[in-house]
């Protein structure tokens, strides 16, 4: 069977990049929203040639990396820039060195209306609005195009986003350029926009307030830097339940996410960005409890702008396995709820008046489980007197 979606129709197989709806000549490929507020290509065959170009560059499908990768835990020395950084700051070094050459920086921002989109920038003061995690899969809109419009200028061009959205960019553009640096991010999964609109609307109609913003991450000390809401009105709420929807329990992911063709440390884009968990058992002095990134160099493109960046951090050298012992090495399990917790979004069941409760349901922790944990940590308790 074909591992193409827009074959074998098995939404595991699609990341949704869009990519063969960009490229065909006919125009008669549309990206189609599901219940679960994904979106997948669906063909006119009416208007179809049969030219197959969809199929050949699905981004889905990436070619392995043979360059040796290079592994580093990072911080930037701008103290100002790594605070306003979910991790290390190495996204605001790669975006000042394009910005210094005239270049033009792609980057994901939350607009006032919580949309999570792509967009652009032009000087490190625009770049600002691409800071902190966003645990949304963003819209690319006019990307893929844009990226190739400024390199058709001869500019510099940083594209950063997940793995198949970089991928899906390489395809799109059919060749590499010397000014093009794809920077990827170590992605957990991809969570439904449908579901994240509605958990703002749940959380709008318990408070009666309108949301300003969400902060998937923080390093806010009032909030005890975790994830929290703030209101128009000013007040904040610590909020957990979302992440935990998203990363620890998988409830609310894209079905490609749970079967992942980018999630190892084979590295496909030019630079992999994110935060270096477990660095305080690999480098504990090198550990100040600011935000420490992990970096890895895939390309000899990468390698040269390295040499010319490493000034800016201070970075100590790792073993590719060991630097993703802790990172994301592996395909997501399927939340057992995921199934039935869609099926009744799309009925009607769930809405925004009570996903957050429908979310906490399945979220929850068996309580065989909170015993064994118990037990464990208190295990490790006795091993460490």
């Amino acid at each position: 069977m074909s591992n193409i979606y827009l074959d074998n129709k098995i939404k595991s197989s699609c990341n949704g990049c869009g990519v063969c709806a960009l490229i065909c000549p006919q125009n008669c490929i549309k990206m189609i929203e599901d219940s679960e507020g994904f979106l997948y290509p669906e063909i006119d065959e009416n208007k179809c040639i049969k030219c197959n170009k969809c199929r050949r560059l699905c981004s889905n499908n990436p070619i392995s990396n043979e360059f040796s990768i290079q592994a580093y835990a990072t911080k930037n020395k701008n103290n100002e820039q790594r605070k306003q950084s979910t991790s290390g700051g190495m996204f605001k070094i790669l975006a000042e060195y394009v910005i210094e050459r005239q270049g033009v920086v792609f980057g994901v921002e939350i607009m006032d209306d919580l949309k999570v989109v792509h967009d652009y920038a032009e000087s490190m003061q625009e770049c600002k609005k691409f800071s902190a995690s966003k645990y949304v899969r963003s819209e690319l809109n006019n990307s893929y195009r844009k990226v190739k419009e400024f390199l058709n200028q001869d500019r510099y061009v940083l594209f950063t986003g997940t793995p198949c959205q970089n991928e899906g960019l390489r395809k799109f553009l059919g060749k590499d350029s010397n000014k093009l640096i794809l920077c990827e991010i170590i992605c957990h999964a991809n969570p439904s926009p449908k579901v994240f609109n509605m958990y703002i609307r749940n959380i709008e109609n318990k408070t009666g307030k309108s949301v300003k913003m969400i902060y998937f991450r923080s390093k806010n000390a009032e909030m005890n830097n975790s994830s929290y809401i703030e209101l128009k009105d000013g007040t904040k709420i610590a909020d957990k339940l979302y992440n935990k929807a998203f990363s620890s329990k998988q409830l609310i992911n894209r079905p490609s996410c749970y079967n992942c063709k980018f999630v190892d440390e084979n590295r496909k884009a030019d630079f992999t960005i994110g935060d270096f968990w477990g660095i305080e058992n690999i480098f504990p002095d090198f550990n100040d409890n600011k935000g420490i990134s992990l970096l890895t160099v895939n390309t000899s493109k990468a390698e040269k702008i390295f040499e010319e960046i490493k000034d800016k951090m201070d970075y100590k050298k790792v073993e590719i396995k060991k630097a993703f012992e802790k990172n994301h090495n592996s395909n997501v399990p399927i939340n057992p709820h995921r199934e039935i917790f869609f099926e009744k979004i799309a009925a009607g069941k769930i809405n925004e008046n009570n996903i957050i409760r429908y979310m906490k349901k399945y979220t929850r922790t068996a309580l065989y489980k909170k015993v064994l944990n118990r037990v464990k940590n208190h295990n490790v308790l006795l091993k460490k007197e």
